[in-house]
């Protein structure tokens, strides 16, 4: 019997590389959409498919080629729409549009735990909100994962935070909710295995909760070096500069959202990744030197 085929739109992101992956180890075969025709996809198992995920036409051209009928969508605020939310609610609408012409019998559509809860300072989310909507009244077959801060973020050189030996650093040392994008994935795979029992529902993507000397504790349990947790930049400047998600960080710090649990995560993902489990799987610093202590060595 041949392997169900997903599109993964923004296969190369960060959260569709991990979807990808968890996708091809629940046995789908994983068509990505990437603009430029190299081989890191190919390399993975994946199959590339050029094509500008914010356009309508390639979007089109993209599920004729693959031929998928079903379909992971993913947009981009800060990056592909350049942080602007028209533009990103453009992209999703472009992406279900496209589903449906196509005839896909199954779009999941990555929102963020409690996007509608959010004050009007964080944009980023608002077109979520929004897509959310678009979706449910679109008529295609759907599900939505909304996930909450991502362990990814933890090592992310492009925003000037890389993991390093001895430290780790996030914009909040509060107690937070956080999960792994290779869980996101693993999720879909769930969901898009039992569409039926999915259809119209979303899921909260939680993984595990703790403050950032917990998370500090596990990279040591992990590294065997001691590790300090400190904040990657002060508040004041967190506010200053990132006005947009120093309000985000204030719903998880002072309303201590999103409201779902691991617990409730784990009824569908019992085995979601722990931030202890997530440095394991991550494996390596920014400097890829490995993280795990070889055994035995002192």
């Amino acid at each position: 019997m041949a392997a169900d085929k997903v599109l993964v739109l923004n296969a190369t992101g960060k959260v569709g590389r991990n979807v990808c992956r968890a996708l091809l180890e629940a046995g789908f075969e994983v068509h990505g959409t990437t603009r430029s025709a190299g081989e890191s996809l190919a390399s993975r198992g994946i199959k590339p498919v050029v094509c500008n995920y914010t356009l309508r036409a390639d979007l089109d051209r993209a599920f004729e080629q693959s031929g998928a009928k079903k379909v992971f969508v993913i947009t981009d605020f800060f990056r592909a729409a350049k942080s602007n939310v028209d533009r990103e609610f453009q992209q999703g609408r472009a992406a279900i549009d496209a589903a449906k012409a196509a005839g896909v019998d199954h779009l999941i559509f990555m929102s963020v735990a409690d996007a509608e809860c959010f004050d009007e300072h964080t944009k980023h989310l608002k077109a979520k909100v929004e897509l959310e909507k678009y979706v449910r009244e679109s008529g295609v077959p759907h599900s939505i994962l909304r996930p909450c801060a991502f362990f990814e973020n933890l090592d992310d050189a492009a925003n000037w935070n890389p993991l390093k030996k001895g430290v780790v650093s996030f914009l909040t040392l509060q107690d937070c909710k956080y999960c792994a994008t290779y869980d996101i994935g693993r999720a879909a795979a769930i969901l898009f295995r039992d569409r039926e029992e999915w259809l119209g529902k979303s899921l909260d993507v939680i993984g595990w909760q703790g403050d950032l000397k917990q998370v500090a504790a596990a990279l040591a349990k992990v590294s065997g070096v001691p590790v300090k947790a400190k904040l990657a930049m002060p508040i004041f400047l967190r506010r200053l500069f990132l006005n947009d998600l120093h309000h985000m960080f204030l719903y998880y710090e002072v309303q201590k959202g999103p409201r779902g649990t691991p617990e409730a995560f784990k009824k569908v993902v019992p085995d979601a990744l722990s931030a202890e489990d997530w440095f394991r799987f991550h494996g390596r610093y920014s400097n890829d030197e490995k993280i795990a202590a070889e055994i035995g060595a002192r």
